[in-house]
């Protein structure tokens, strides 16, 4: 392990025993926190543990995600939202909250994900063509996002209005541990994927031309990777809402600390990510307690600027 790994991996310890010890039923030391933890404390063991773990999977998995989407679109802007990921699961959410209250809201955000990146893939067109897989995937997004904006006009006023804002904005609420199952094994297995085929997608960033003549098999590559970075963005949106900026921040400051190479790039990436969002959802719980911020509120904080100092660096 190389120190900015292990470095990164004490910072979401650290993270993680904020998150425990901190909340709008007070602060406590970190070693209390641990040891109510143990002892089956419901405050930390049935609350806080859970929701720490929930911001840890939304993160890494974004992160992740946002990680292979840059690679894959050889675009530095690039996020885990680019091809209307969000417009379709904000969507599917707002449908389920308003019209189909019997189906889980989480579940059909997912559908909405998968959905909008599947016609994004189909309206892009064959051969696979990086300007026309983004234009489409802009232009959904702002159908999709007129469209949810004209549901919550006609919806039946404050009607399920703080459902809606955690799922337009983000939240962790408070989850049971069973809903951490899907996305944890999704981020496990495609991180394990993408982390044993790291020099393909190194050569991937080279151009389409030199990693065919490398050895890459580039349109099987990039279907997989596309595949891997919708599954894992639809995970974190079905049980974290829609939150911002994580897929561009871990990613620059992953590579700022340990470089391009996947295979060192793509572990930071996860780790960065998961430690954003969990001291996100550490200020969104305490900052205003007892009222509590959505998360994509506060890393749209940090992620505002972020990505204005990207854009300006890019374009000098």
């Amino acid at each position: 392990m190389s120190r900015s790994t292990l470095a990164l991996s004490l910072l979401c310890l650290a993270a993680a025993s904020v998150g425990l010890s901190a909340g709008p039923a007070g602060w406590m030391a970190p070693w209390h926190a641990v040891q109510r933890l143990v002892d089956g404390d419901v405050i930390v063991a049935s609350l806080r543990a859970p929701r720490v773990g929930l911001a840890a999977l939304v993160g890494a998995s974004l992160g992740l995600a946002g990680a292979v989407m840059q690679t894959l679109l050889r675009n530095d802007l690039a996020d885990p939202y680019v091809l209307g990921l969000s417009g379709g699961a904000s969507v599917g959410a707002v449908v389920s909250l308003l019209l189909l209250p019997a189906v889980p809201p989480g579940l059909l955000a997912a559908f909405g994900a998968g959905a909008t990146a599947l016609l994004v893939r189909g309206l892009a067109g064959a051969p696979y063509d990086r300007t026309r897989l983004l234009l489409a995937g802009v232009t959904l997004s702002s159908l999709l996002t007129s469209l949810t904006g004209l549901l919550l006009i006609l919806a039946p006023e404050d009607r399920l209005l703080r459902s809606m804002s955690f799922w337009l904005f983000g939240g962790m609420g408070t989850p049971r541990v069973s809903l951490l199952a899907v996305p944890a094994v999704l981020l496990v297995l495609s991180f394990s994927w993408l982390v044993s085929r790291a020099e393909r997608l190194d050569r991937l960033t080279m151009g389409d031309d030199v990693a065919t003549s490398l050895g890459v098999d580039v349109p099987v590559t990039q279907r997989y990777v596309l595949v891997w970075a919708v599954a894992l963005t639809a995970s974190a949106v079905a049980v974290g809402g829609l939150v911002g900026f994580v897929g561009l921040i871990a990613p620059h400051a992953a590579r700022r600390l340990v470089g391009a190479p996947h295979r060192a790039m793509l572990p930071a990436t996860v780790l960065l990510g998961a430690a954003l969002v969990m001291g996100a959802d550490t200020v969104a719980r305490t900052a205003f307690a007892p009222r509590e911020l959505p998360v994509g509120l506060v890393t749209a904080g940090l992620g505002g600027p972020f990505f204005l100092s990207l854009l300006r660096r890019v374009s000098t």
